[in-house]
């Protein structure tokens, strides 16, 4: 139930209320210590993303498209116009030395993502 607790409301697409049979295997994200979480390259990336000033409308584009089939659908739920949304897209790939087209590195972004959303310093879960 902690460990679930620690999801609910995570993010923008994320319940407020998480249910641990749910999860699956994301639940064990919870258990890798804060301090390794946060120096792995991907989630300092993202928190260098964050740092910037529109970092956290980026976050949650970023974790929309993840989370999403097309940019076309993260935009409609964004309110945001598709190209907005490709331009988002597109500063965080350079920020991740990754693209977010390839569903592997899309799983490898989303996952930093969710570490950092887990272990961020204003975190009121931590």
């Amino acid at each position: 139930a902690r460990r679930a607790a620690r999801f609910a409301g995570l993010g923008p697409t994320w319940p407020r209320l998480a249910d641990a049979a749910e999860l699956g295997a994301e639940a064990l994200l919870a258990d890798i210590p804060r301090d390794a979480a946060l120096a792995h390259p991907d989630v300092a990336a993202l928190a260098r993303l964050e740092a910037e000033p529109d970092g956290a409308q980026m976050l949650a584009t970023l974790e929309t498209v993840c989370r999403t089939r097309s940019l076309r659908e993260a935009a409609k739920l964004l309110c945001l116009h598709h190209s907005s949304v490709a331009h988002r897209v597109a500063r965080a790939e350079r920020a991740l030395g990754t693209s977010l087209s390839d569903p592997a590195q899309r799983q490898r972004a989303y996952t930093a993502l969710l570490l950092w959303r887990l272990n961020a310093p204003d975190n009121w879960r931590n």
